[in-house]
């Protein structure tokens, strides 16, 4: 399956989950991403991998915000590690989004499984359950582990859980 990384803010995908990832997909495509030069990474990466035929999407932070917004545009599986969706607008800008939000389909059809860290001080949780919420329609493909053994960083075992759980269940 191919499939889309995508890190968090000032950081990388490090060789550790890189190896978790490949356990799971023959096909990752992991570009290295700088959210503050570009505050249109969502159009950026809609434009980019367009006709890559990108079949699911990870991200972690503000890669998880942004493979939350592809995902719904692509109508693809997405895993979002503690997602940066209360934030959207700090290093996003988001004024110029609404033209773009306006074409999204709505319902979201393909399965989202958005992983939120209960001890998360960066991206806090019950900051963004609200917004998840109001995105929702109550038929949609949405399951939200809340984890009370996580915080912002994803160490390697609840990573390598976690896309064990999301592609078990994408490849039903």
């Amino acid at each position: 399956m191919k499939t889309l990384y995508l890190h968090g803010l000032d950081s990388f995908l490090t060789d550790e989950k890189r190896t978790i990832l490949e356990k799971y997909t023959d096909n990752l495509i992991a570009p290295l991403i700088d959210y503050r030069k570009d505050p249109y990474t969502i159009q950026t990466l809609l434009e980019r991998y367009k006709d890559e035929k990108i079949e699911l999407v990870i991200g972690s932070s503000m890669g998880g915000l942004t493979v939350y917004y592809l995902s719904w545009f692509w109508q693809i599986p997405c895993l979002a590690f503690n997602p940066a969706l209360p934030y959207r607008s700090i290093i996003q800008e988001l004024p110029e989004l609404p033209t773009v939000l306006d074409e999204k389909p709505n319902p979201r059809t393909a399965f989202l499984r958005v992983v939120l860290g209960r001890h998360d001080d960066t991206i806090k949780p019950f900051d963004t359950l609200p917004l998840l919420m109001s995105d929702m329609n109550e038929n949609e493909p949405l399951s939200i582990h809340l984890r009370n053994d996580l915080a912002h960083q994803i160490p390697f075992d609840i990573f390598d859980e976690e896309l064990g759980y999301f592609f078990k269940k994408v490849r039903k």
